[in-house]
């Protein structure tokens, strides 16, 4: 038998002929646990192996999203728009802070 990837089609099962790693991760979840002593361990390693990446890619995106916030909130903090523009009376307001 071949390696069992996220790109091999599942031969049995209601999701037969799909992808698995085109399931849902609680169809995963299932095989990950029922599947592991029968004569399907392989693919339930599969399963497992798909689940701890998205988690990962989960987990990454999380950090992403609050690196972005972290960034917005500095270009704000320091006069600049979402855009990346000086917001309108910035100078203005740093003018005044000067005198």
């Amino acid at each position: 038998m071949s390696e069992i990837t996220k790109d091999s089609k599942l031969t049995f099962g209601k999701h037969r002929g799909r992808k698995l790693g085109q399931c849902q991760s609680d169809y995963l979840e299932w095989m990950a646990a029922k599947l592991l002593d029968t004569d399907f361990h392989a693919w339930a390693l599969a399963a497992k192996k798909i689940l701890e990446s998205r988690k990962a890619a989960g987990a990454a995106e999380v950090k992403l999203a609050s690196l972005e916030e972290q960034a917005d909130a500095l270009l704000r903090r320091a006069g600049f728009d979402a855009k990346g523009q000086k917001a309108d009376g910035w100078e203005d307001d740093l003018e005044e802070e000067e005198e």
